[in-house]
């Protein structure tokens, strides 16, 4: 009996911050798999806002290691570079977490009010 191997970490993390995985493709297909595709999503929209829960805490998360690293470049100027780094990969982690919370509002609206 052939087993599958259980999934990495990275694998399981993109699974538990990334929504995309819970919908289907419509855009591919004749007009009934269209439909049944959309309904699907339609389903699956219930999740979203768990996933924007998900990603407002990680991005207050990283805004707040952000400022951290900020003060404590300024504090301690021997590990000023070091610091900065942080800062700056914090930043960029804020950036990207509020980009895709935009993402996840746009299409749940989309999947909720639109018929």
């Amino acid at each position: 009996m052939p087993t599958t191997p259980d999934p990495g970490l990275l694998q399981l993390l993109y699974l538990y911050f990334i929504p995309y995985w819970l919908f289907r493709d419509v855009s591919r297909g004749d007009q009934m798999l269209r439909e049944q595709n959309y309904r699907y999503n339609r389903e699956q929209r219930k999740y979203l806002p768990g996933y924007l829960l998900k990603w407002t805490i990680l991005c207050a998360l990283l805004l707040a290691s952000h400022h951290l690293a900020k003060a404590l470049a300024l504090q301690l100027t021997d590990w000023a570079s070091l610091f900065q780094l942080w800062a700056l990969f914090s930043g960029i982690g804020f950036t990207v977490g509020v980009a895709l919370m935009s993402n996840i509002m746009v299409a749940w609206s989309f999947l909720t009010f639109i018929p």
